[in-house]
C-alpha cells in the first residue's frame, strides 16, 4: 500500500539521508518546488518536486541515485531535477521561466541555495514566453481533436493545462514588472485585467478543477473552445510586444 506524506515537510529529513548516504558531501542542495512550495499541496493528490544540486564529481555518479527515486515515486515524489550549480548559471538563459518558477517559489530543504542569486534576462523570457504560448496553443488544439468525444479526457486536458498556463502567466507578469498573486485562480484573472484576455472562461476552469461543476460533454467542449480562442489572442498580443 502507498503511503502518502500528509505534509511534505514530514519527508525532509528521510529523504536528506537518503541522498547524503549515497553522495555524502558532494550533495550541495535539495531544494523543494512546485505546489508544494506554494502552499497547494493535497495529500494523495499532489506530487512533490525537488531540486537537488551535486558537485561536478557527483552528477557524475547519477547511478547511486536510481534506487533513490524508485523508493520515493511511491509516495509521489518525482524523479528530482538533478544539476550542478554551474549548469543552472549557465542554462538560466535558456530555461528563463522554468527557473523563474522555481525561483518565485521554493523552500530551502538542505544546503545553499542555488537560485537566489539567479539573474532572469528580460529579453530571453520575453522569447521563450512567445514560444511557449505558441507551443501550447498546438498542444490545445490538438489535445481538443485527440480526445473527442472523451469526456473524462477533456476534463483532464483542461485540468493539465492549469499549471502549465500558470506558469507561463506568472513569467509574463514578472516581465511586466507586476506584482504576481499567490493562487493560480488569481494569476489567471490578472491576466485578462492586464489584457485582450476576455476571463470569461476562467470561473468554469477553476470550478471544474474544485471539483464545484460537474459539466456535461458540450459543455466541456464550449469551454475548451473559449480557452482556445482566448490563448490565441495573448499569443498575437505577446508576439507583438
Amino acid at each position: 500500500m502507498k503511503k502518502f506524506p500528509e505534509a511534505p515537510e514530514n519527508i525532509f529529513t528521510e529523504y536528506i539521508a537518503d541522498w547524503q548516504a549515497a553522495f555524502g558531501r558532494e550533495v550541495e542542495s535539495i531544494i523543494l518546488y512546485g505546489s508544494a512550495a506554494r502552499g497547494e499541496y493535497v495529500a494523495g493528490k499532489s506530487d512533490i518536486n525537488f531540486l537537488v544540486t551535486l558537485t561536478p564529481a557527483g552528477i557524475l555518479k547519477l547511478r547511486q541515485a536510481v534506487e533513490i527515486t524508485q523508493k520515493w515515486r511511491s509516495r509521489h515524489v518525482q524523479i528530482p531535477r538533478v544539476l550542478t550549480r554551474d549548469y543552472i548559471q549557465a542554462s538560466v538563459d535558456s530555461f528563463p521561466i522554468e527557473f523563474l518558477d522555481m525561483k518565485l517559489h521554493h523552500r530551502v530543504v538542505f544546503g545553499a541555495n542555488p537560485l537566489v542569486d539567479l539573474q532572469i534576462s528580460p529579453p530571453n523570457l520575453r522569447l521563450q514566453l512567445e514560444r511557449e504560448f505558441k507551443g501550447n496553443l498546438l498542444h490545445l488544439r490538438e489535445g481538443l481533436l485527440g480526445t473527442g468525444h472523451d469526456r473524462d479526457g477533456l476534463r483532464n486536458l483542461l485540468l493539465r493545462t492549469i499549471r502549465a498556463f500558470a506558469a507561463l502567466f506568472e513569467a509574463f507578469l514578472f516581465y511586466k514588472h507586476e506584482t504576481i498573486p499567490h493562487t493560480h485562480k488569481e494569476i489567471f484573472q490578472k491576466i485578462a485585467d492586464l489584457t485582450v484576455l476576455d476571463g470569461g472562461f476562467i470561473a468554469p476552469l477553476f470550478r471544474l478543477q474544485e471539483k464545484k461543476e460537474n459539466l456535461y460533454r458540450e459543455e466541456l467542449w464550449k469551454l475548451m473552445e473559449d480557452y482556445i480562442n482566448q490563448i490565441e489572442k495573448l499569443t498575437i498580443y505577446i508576439d507583438r510586444m
